[in-house]
C-alpha cells in the first residue's frame, strides 16, 4: 500500500471513528428522548419562526420602498408589525421550553456519563491504574466531560437551529430567483471541502490540547496531595515552575490548535465577502435586464443575509463540535477499557483462613523483565500469624497485592481454603480480607463515616463497639463533635496514632477472615504504638494474619516468620528458631534492632 493510499485509508477510518464518537454521546440522550425529542421539535420551531420573522420584515421593507406613503401603507405596516411581534412572542415562549428541555435532557445524560466514567475508573485493574496518573483520570471527569456538556447544551442546539434557518432560507431564495440563488450558492461546495480538510486537523489538535491540559492538572493534584512535603522542603517555587512548564505546553498546543480554525474562519469570511460582492453585481445585472423585480430583490437580500449569517457561525460551531469529539475519544477510551470482573467466578462465603502460595513467580506488567518474586512458597493455617520481614524491595508488599488479587501471578498458584484464587469471585474474596496499612489515608468525611467504610450501613452501636475494641473511643469521646468530627483532607486533623486506630476500627467492623498488617505500627511513638498494638492483638484473635514488619519486636509471637530478600524466602521459622541460627539474616537483623 502506498503512502497516499494509507493516508486516505487513515482519513476514512478517522471519519468512521468521528461518527462513532458523535453517536456515542448522542446515545446517552436516548433514555431521555421523552424530553429531548420535544426539545428538538421546539428547536426546529424556533429556527422556522426566525426565518418567518425575517420573511415578514423583508415583505414589510419591500412594501415601504415600493408603495406610496398613504393610509394603506400604514395599515399594512401596522398589520405586519403586529404579526412580527406575535411571531417574536411565540418564539420567546418556545425558546424558553427549548432551552429548559434541552438542558434537562443534556444534564441528565451527562450525569449518566459522569457516573459511568467514574464507575469505570474505580473498577479498573491495578495494572491499568498504574499506567495513568491521578490528575489525568480526574481530567476525564472534569475537563473532557465539561467539553462534551458545552457541546450538548450550547453548540448542538445552535448548529441545529442555524441548519433549520439555512434550509428554509435556501428554499425561499431558490423560489424567488433560481438563477441568482445558484450564483450565490456556488461557494458552498468549497466550504464543504474545507470542513472535511480542516475538521480532521482541528480534532487531532483539540485532543492534543485536552491531553496537555490533563497533564497540567496532574501537577496541581500531586502538589496539593503532597502539600506537606512541598512546604517542608520549601519547594513552592519549584512546583510553580513545574506547573508553569505544563501550562506552557498546553498554551503552545492550544495556539497551534487555533491556527487551522483561524484559517478556516478567515477563508470562510473571505469567500462569502467575495461571493456577496459578486451576488450584488449579478443582482444589479438581472434587475437591469428585468429578470428580477425590486420587491423580489429586497426579499432576496434579506434571506441572503440569513444564509450568510448561518454559514458564518458554522466554522466556530464545527470547531467546537470537533473539540467535543476529541474529548469524547478520551472518555470512550476509559469506557472501553477492560475492568475487573468482580462477579465472575465462584462466590465464596466466609473463609476459614487457610492460605497457600505454590511456586509463585511474579513481575509487574510495567517491568516485565524484573522478577519480583521467585518460586515463592508458603502455607498458613487458619488462625495463624505469618510475618514477612526483610529489607525494602524484597517483595513483602507484592505478596499482599497478590493475596488481594490486585495482580495475578506470572506463574504458580494461590489457594484460599484449598480453592484456587483465580476461580473465586473477586468481590466476595476481598470481603474476606482487610488491610491496615502503614500510612492510613482517611476520607474527608466524619470519623463515623470512616469507621463505617469497613461495613457500609453499620449501626451506631456497631461503630462504637469497633471504636472501643480499637482503643479509639477514648480519644473520639474527648472531641467536641465526637463521632461526627470531620477528619479533614486525608485525615490531616488527626494524629498518626489516631488515624491508625480509626483504620483498625474499620477493619474490626469489616470482620475479615484474613487480616493483613502492612507496617501498621512502624511510624508511631511509644504510647501510640502500645495502644495500637493492643488493638491489633484483639483484632488478630482467631484470624489468619499476615504481618509485614521491619521492626522485629512486632513479630516475635508470629507462628511463622518468612525472611525475604530479592523476592526469595531465605529463612522460615519462629522467632526463637531463627534467632538461634548462626549467620542468618534474621539473626543479624535481630542483633541490630534488639541488641
Amino acid at each position: 500500500m502506498t503512502k497516499g493510499t494509507e493516508e486516505r485509508s487513515g482519513r476514512k477510518l478517522w471519519d468512521a471513528d468521528a461518527w462513532k464518537a458523535a453517536r456515542f454521546f448522542l446515545n446517552y440522550l436516548r433514555p431521555h428522548k421523552v424530553v429531548f425529542i420535544p426539545a428538538m421539535i421546539a428547536l426546529a420551531c424556533t429556527g422556522a419562526m426566525s426565518a418567518l420573522f425575517f420573511y415578514l420584515l423583508g415583505d414589510l421593507a419591500s412594501h415601504i420602498l415600493s408603495a406610496q406613503p398613504d393610509g394603506n401603507l400604514m395599515e399594512y405596516a401596522t398589520h405586519s408589525v403586529k404579526l412580527c411581534m406575535a411571531v417574536v412572542a411565540v418564539q420567546a415562549v418556545v425558546a424558553f421550553f427549548r432551552i429548559w428541555l434541552f438542558a434537562k435532557a443534556s444534564e441528565r445524560a451527562l450525569s449518566s456519563l459522569r457516573l459511568d466514567t467514574f464507575s469505570r475508573i474505580i473498577r479498573l485493574p491495578m495494572t491499568t491504574l498504574n499506567e495513568h496518573r491521578i490528575g489525568e483520570l480526574g481530567s476525564r471527569l472534569s475537563n473532557d466531560v465539561e467539553t462534551i456538556r458545552e457541546t450538548l447544551v450550547v453548540t448542538l442546539p445552535q448548529l441545529i437551529r442555524h441548519s433549520v434557518m439555512l434550509c428554509i432560507a435556501l428554499v425561499i431564495v431558490l423560489k424567488m430567483s433560481f438563477k441568482l440563488a445558484l450564483f450565490m450558492l456556488a461557494c458552498i461546495p468549497v466550504v464543504i471541502v474545507l470542513i472535511a480538510i480542516f475538521g480532521s486537523r482541528i480534532r487531532k489538535l483539540s485532543r492534543a490540547t485536552q491531553d496537555e491540559l490533563a497533564k497540567s492538572q496532574v501537577i496541581v493534584n500531586e502538589s496539593l496531595t503532597a502539600i506537606t512535603s512541598v512546604k517542608a522542603f520549601a519547594n513552592e517555587l519549584f512546583e510553580i515552575a513545574r506547573y508553569k512548564n505544563g501550562v506552557s505546553h498546553y498554551l503552545n498546543t492550544a495556539v497551534r490548535a487555533s491556527l487551522p480554525r483561524a484559517m478556516f474562519v478567515a477563508f470562510i469570511i473571505l469567500a462569502f465577502s467575495i461571493a456577496l460582492t459578486l451576488v450584488a453585481w449579478f443582482a444589479a445585472r438581472m434587475l437591469t435586464h428585468g429578470e428580477i423585480s425590486k420587491d423580489q430583490l429586497i426579499q432576496f437580500g434579506m434571506f441572503s443575509g440569513v444564509v450568510g449569517a448561518s454559514f458564518a457561525v458554522f466554522p466556530d460551531l464545527i470547531a467546537s463540535f470537533q473539540r467535543a469529539l476529541g474529548a469524547t475519544d478520551r472518555v470512550r477510551e476509559i469506557l472501553t477499557t477492560d475492568i475487573e470482573e468482580e462477579t465472575e467466578g465462584t462466590p465464596v462465603g466466609r473463609l476459614r483462613g487457610d492460605i497457600e502460595m505454590q511456586h509463585v513467580r511474579f513481575a509487574y506488567p510495567s517491568r516485565s523483565d524484573v522478577t519480583v518474586l521467585h518460586d515463592f512458597d508458603f502455607k498458613a493455617r487458619a488462625g495463624h500469624r505469618i510475618a514477612l520481614v526483610g529489607p525494602s524491595g524484597s517483595g513483602k508488599s507484592t505478596v499482599v497485592s497478590l493475596l488481594f488479587r490486585f495482580y495475578d501471578p506470572s506463574e504458580g498458584t494461590i489457594l484460599f481454603d484449598g480453592q484456587p484464587i483465580a476461580d473465586m469471585q473477586l468481590h466476595s474474596l476481598r470481603r474476606n480480607l482487610a488491610l491496615v496499612p502503614q500510612e492510613v489515608l482517611l476520607f474527608g468525611g466524619s470519623i463515623r463515616e470512616n469507621i463505617a467504610y469497613g461495613k457500609p450501613g453499620a449501626t451506631d452501636d456497631e461503630i462504637r463497639s469497633a471504636a472501643q475494641q480499637a482503643n479509639a473511643a477514648q480519644f473520639i469521646d474527648t472531641l467536641p463533635e465526637g463521632y461526627d468530627t470531620l477528619v479533614g483532607e486525608r485525615g490531616t486533623q488527626l494524629s498518626g496514632g489516631q488515624r491508625q486506630r480509626i483504620a483498625i476500627a474499620r477493619a474490626i467492623l469489616a470482620d475479615p477472615a484474613i487480616l493483613i498488617l502492612d507496617e501498621a505500627t512502624s511510624s508511631l511513638d511509644a504510647e501510640s504504638e502500645r495502644l495500637v498494638q493492643d488493638a491489633l492483638d484483639k483484632l488478630m484473635e482467631n484470624r489468619t494474619s499476615i504481618i509485614i514488619a521491619h521492626r522485629l519486636s512486632t513479630v516475635r509471637r508470629a507462628d511463622q516468620i518468612l525472611v525475604l530478600s530479592g523476592g526469595v524466602i531465605l529463612e522460615r521459622g519462629t522467632h526463637d528458631e531463627l534467632i538461634s541460627k548462626d549467620g542468618g539474616l534474621y539473626g543479624t537483623l535481630a542483633k541490630l534492632q534488639l541488641g
